[in-house]
């Protein structure tokens, strides 16, 4: 077992237009590690003999993370993954068990919100996302972000390297951090 795969690797989950690539950039620039994104991955395959084989979009998505892990495993890589909206929610119980079961070693499950207030998360949302942005109650609403995440970070209106850094951060204190950060009192 690769432990540098699953101890450094970072995972960015959360809705649509939350920041997760724009974050993804920046840790990737921070920690000098390679940056991989499930929806650019997912986009190439779908409209593909492979994507038509799958009857319903947790079926595809729980392919595509699983044929990214295995590569990332047996090429010993590690890095920062930003997964789209969908990759983390699943209404199929099945899949999303076996989901679980395939990300329960990496300790670095970054959940990403703009906001701790869900209202205001997806007003923030929709005006920045440039995807679409209908089923971002859902997702976080869900408790499947919730239940991968080892950690969630609310971006409060600060720049992507900040919300890095806090990552980063989090990550160097994870024995002496909650599982979810607190609201900062003063907005920065």
């Amino acid at each position: 077992m690769n432990s540098r795969l699953y101890e450094e690797s970072i995972i960015l989950i959360g809705p649509s237009g939350a920041g997760k690539s724009t974050v993804a950039v920046e840790l990737s620039k921070m920690t000098n590690m390679k940056r991989l994104c499930l929806d650019r991955i997912a986009n190439r395959i779908k409209g593909t003999s492979i994507a038509r084989k799958f009857k319903t979009a947790d079926e595809f998505n729980y392919y595509v993370i699983s044929e990214v892990l295995e590569w990332v495993k047996s090429e010993n890589l590690y890095g920062i993954v930003d997964f789209g909206a969908g990759h983390s929610v699943y209404d199929d119980e099945k899949i999303f068990e076996a989901v679980k079961q395939m990300l329960k070693p990496f300790k670095n499950i970054v959940l990403l919100l703009p906001d701790i207030d869900i209202e205001t998360s997806l007003l923030i949302m929709e005006s920045r996302s440039t995807g679409d942005t209908r089923d971002n109650r859902k997702f976080i609403e869900s408790p499947c972000n919730q239940e991968l995440a080892t950690m969630t970070v609310y971006a409060n209106n600060r720049p992507p390297a900040e919300i890095a850094k806090k990552i980063i951060y989090n990550i160097q204190h994870k024995q002496a951090q909650p599982q979810t950060e607190e609201r900062p009192k003063k907005a920065y």
